[in-house]
């Protein structure tokens, strides 16, 4: 039996508790912090339009789909966002055009229908769709040792098996920004899971709230405009969350390590949820 929204949110509550309760928790982010560095420096400008959290939904969406479904159409993904808050119409046919004419889904028209359009994944999309899921995976290696995520991540059958589970918390609507508001701050900016990330590193670094830290600095890591990250920090500076001083210096507040360690360790527990899921889905 499928679990529901609600008994699925208590599951990833009760993961989440225990991921911030490890001792692991902080190293198991750092890791998060250079692996996904490593990758999107490869790939900024995709990367930096995926990680708004609206678009990596649908992203993840869209590989459900693809996986779970014999023949993946158009249709399905935009019957599952219409009417939702989560993205307009029209925004959602601009971004799947983006992602053809960048050559990261592929689309043909069906046989059987011509006015249906089939999709599916590149080659190239799935490799970097491989190296973002081991951005995620392997750091929650950390937290759970007796998982063999670096073997996982050599076999065939994990990707789709992953996304079956992962992409269907995207469907049933378990979006991280409705899990923790505050953290919408960010993550519903381009490149705001890096800018997020970047912040609750340097704190957990220098075991500190105040980081000497710049816009420029995060706009180069998260490869946006500095104009794009002080209207960030300001937005969650109004919201209470940091003070920042002459641009050089961002003192977070309580409510900020509270939020971010709430964020990633619910996002650490979406990933551990759907690593089981997967090899049970495999070993049955």
């Amino acid at each position: 039996m499928t679990p529901t929204k609600h008994q699925i949110e208590l599951e990833l509550a009760q993961r989440a508790t225990k991921i911030r309760s490890s001792g692991r928790f902080h190293q198991a982010i750092i890791k998060h912090g250079v692996l996904i560095d490593e990758t999107y420096r490869n790939h900024p400008m995709f990367y930096k339009i995926i990680f708004r959290n609206s678009r990596f939904i649908i992203c993840s969406t869209l590989l459900a789909i693809y996986y779970t479904q014999g023949e993946a159409a158009l249709k399905d993904v935009k019957a599952i966002f219409k009417g939702k808050d989560i993205i307009s119409e029209n925004a959602l046919d601009s971004f799947l055009f983006f992602l053809r004419v960048g050559r990261w889904l592929e689309v043909k028209k069906d046989d059987q229908d011509r006015r249906t359009l089939l999709f599916r994944p590149t080659p190239n999309a799935l490799r970097q769709t491989h190296e973002l899921v081991s951005s995620m995976a392997l750091p929650y290696q950390t937290l759970a040792p007796e998982i063999p995520v670096a073997d996982l991540l050599d076999q065939s059958w994990f990707l789709p098996a992953f996304f079956k589970v992962y992409g269907q918390l995207m469907i049933q609507e378990i979006y991280l920004n409705d899990l923790v508001p505050q953290a919408a701050l960010f993550i519903t900016k381009d490149a705001g899971h890096m800018v997020l990330l970047m912040l609750f590193m340097e704190s957990i670094r220098h075991n500190s709230h105040m980081l000497f830290l710049s816009s420029a600095e995060i706009a180069k890591f998260s490869s946006v405009s500095r104009t794009h990250i002080n209207r960030i920090l300001l937005a969650a500076e109004k919201s209470g969350l940091l003070t920042t001083k002459n641009n050089v210096l961002i003192e977070l507040n309580s409510s900020f390590i509270e939020m971010a360690e709430r964020y990633f360790s619910l996002y650490m527990a979406m990933v551990g949820y759907s690593l089981d899921g997967a090899c049970q889905q495999h070993n049955n």
